[in-house]
């Protein structure tokens, strides 16, 4: 790696960092009653939703998060009605974590909310800067994209 890219990584690094906590000020509003917009427990409902069902530990695993923590986090979407465990088909000693019709629609109204939320806040912007931030949300799109196509790989291999 070149010295010229170690900047850039470092810059791209602290721009991430900056883009995290300016995304969570942008979605700042009223998401759902009583529910914190960052809560771990939403955050395991919706790696279950974007990844399928999966055991508890595998969760776990994906999200750093330790295995009685995890136990934790799902007892409560299970107590919500949000997520249920059941018994793999293939192999009846692993049991995974699936989300329910409620879960689903819990997960959707929380992301339009948050959605409307983010536009409502963007709307501030010019026409122009409005363009330039979405070709730039477009190419950070698909570059990350590409770094989790790589991140599979390595796994497979």
């Amino acid at each position: 790696m070149k010295g010229s890219d170690d900047k850039k990584l470092d810059q791209i690094a602290d721009n991430l960092m900056l883009s995290f906590q300016f995304f969570r000020r942008m979605s700042k509003g009223d998401f759902h009653p009583g529910v914190r917009r960052f809560e771990p427990s939403r955050l395991v409902l919706a790696t279950v939703l974007m990844e399928g069902p999966l055991p508890t530990s595998e969760i776990g695993k994906r999200m750093d998060i330790s295995k009685p923590y995890m136990t934790a986090l799902i007892d409560k979407l299970i107590e919500e009605g949000l997520v249920e465990r059941i018994p793999d088909k293939n192999d009846r000693r692993i049991v995974n974590v699936v989300a329910t019709k409620a879960g689903k629609d819990f997960f959707k109204e929380f992301r339009n909310r948050a959605r409307e939320s983010i536009k409502k806040n963007l709307s501030a912007l010019s026409s122009e800067d409005i363009a330039s931030f979405h070709d730039s949300m477009e190419n950070i799109r698909i570059i990350i994209s590409k770094l989790d196509r790589g991140e599979k790989r390595e796994c497979e291999d």
